[in-house]
């Protein structure tokens, strides 16, 4: 699947008020995309509201970094 505009990630998550800089927002853009292409578009909308919780959390705590999402596992 192509890059996801920002449009049609606020069409997934059903608002067009997402926090974040044009670089997080690029990088919702391509998680989102992942997201869709793993599985689906219906199970996006579905968990949209964790989904904007924990983007909410993200840019919050300014986890992405120069280097990406920096990951705690």
């Amino acid at each position: 699947m192509n890059e996801l505009s920002l449009e049609k990630v606020y069409d997934l998550l059903s608002t067009g008020d997402i926090p974040g800089s044009e670089k997080e927002l690029k990088k919702l853009c391509i998680r989102i995309r992942e997201l869709v292409d793993s599985n689906g578009e219906d199970w996006v909308r579905q968990h949209r509201q964790k989904l904007l919780f924990e983007w909410e959390y993200i840019v919050r705590e300014g986890i992405i970094g120069k280097q990406g999402i920096r990951r705690s596992e």
